[in-house]
């Protein structure tokens, strides 16, 4: 019966993913600093939405979200509480493809889903965790869950919220960043300065330095001290400052530097004749 209901699962994922299709291929040339913000409090990530031109920033300290449009603050959300709003133990937040944000709260143990204004949309518990701490989304049908106590990557699925699989127990031992899109999972260990590539399927396939991400067209993309690097052309960019997390929306990233500051970089592209 669980192999049965393994195999649904995987069905379900591969119709989720192939009602997508991919991209054509692009490659990049070159890497630009459009924007930047700074913030009073201490920013653990940021998020940003090209279409909303929304950055959507975490703070751990306070447990809130906080909205910036346009360089101007217009909303924040959350803070310990009850209400439908507020969280008990806000630890990580992700973006999907409409820009909604995913905020998961460890003690709750569930996934709160607000658009880009801050309205909650939906909520999602999640079964049989112990210590969920990180969270990414593969597309708007599943998410990847890291479980700190477990040690182990569990996909849901974001239509019922039952669990699909688990893995990386034997290949993890930590995760500060948990980034994911149709074809590749990615647990990124700040200590060793690594990333864990996996399968959307939950197949290990490698470890790379640095912390990586992939653009839309599957072009992945590292960051260290030492810069910022495509790793499938020759593009890149020095970093003046440590940099912290780093994430993307469509052909956007965002980095956290030095706690404080948000720096928004727009991918281009070379011009196909």
């Amino acid at each position: 019966m669980r192999h049965i209901l393994l195999v649904l699962s995987v069905a379900l994922l591969l119709a989720g993913c192939a009602s997508a299709p991919k991209l054509p291929p692009k490659s990049i040339s070159s890497f630009s600093l459009f924007n930047t913000f700074s913030y009073e409090e201490n920013i653990s990530k940021a998020y940003y939405d090209p279409g909303t031109k929304t950055t959507f920033a975490l703070v751990p300290g306070s447990h809130q979200i906080f909205f910036w449009r346009e360089g101007k603050r217009v909303n924040v959300i959350g803070g310990i509480g009850m209400a439908n709003t507020n969280f008990r133990a806000l630890a990580d937040i992700t973006m999907g493809p409409d820009a909604s944000v995913y905020a998961l709260d460890s003690s709750a143990k569930n996934v709160k889903k607000f658009n880009t204004d801050g309205k909650l949309m939906a909520t999602w518990e999640l079964k049989n965790t112990v210590q969920p701490i990180k969270i990414a989304l593969g597309t708007e049908q599943n998410c990847y869950v890291w479980d700190g106590a477990g040690g182990e990557i569990i996909a849901f699925n974001l239509l019922d919220g039952s669990e699909l699989y688990r893995f990386g127990r034997f290949q993890l031992e930590r995760v500060d960043h948990l980034y994911a899109n149709r074809d590749y999972v990615v647990a990124y260990d700040r200590l060793r300065a690594t990333s864990s590539i996996f399968s959307s399927l939950g197949q290990h396939i490698t470890d790379d330095d640095g912390q990586i991400v992939y653009d839309p067209y599957n072009n992945g993309i590292s960051l260290s001290e030492a810069g910022l690097v495509s790793k499938m052309s020759a593009a890149y960019l020095p970093m003046s400052s440590k940099p912290g997390i780093m994430t993307i929306g469509r052909e956007v990233l965002a980095i956290v530097v030095d706690n404080r500051q948000v720096r928004l970089l727009k991918i281009d592209y070379e011009q196909v004749p």
